[in-house]
């Protein structure tokens, strides 16, 4: 993997924060990582939340019918 020098902009507090890290590089990759994963999961959360609801609104379409099994 090669690497990417990148010049951003962060508040005080944040410049601050990275400046005392030993190895501020990663503490912006593993941010990055967290936050990437997090919106990864709002996404699988919403995917799913319509899936229920379309499965819901199926569910209501179709009417209920006995099965009959020979045996």
């Amino acid at each position: 993997m090669s690497k990417v020098k990148m010049t951003i902009s962060v508040t005080e507090e944040i410049a601050d924060y990275l400046r005392a890290s030993p190895n501020a590089s990663a503490v912006v990759a593993e941010a990055v990582e967290v936050y990437r994963a997090q919106k990864l999961e709002e996404r699988l959360e919403d995917a799913y939340r319509e899936d229920v609801a379309e499965s819901e609104a199926l569910n209501r379409e179709w009417e209920p019918a006995d099965a009959e099994v020979e045996e």
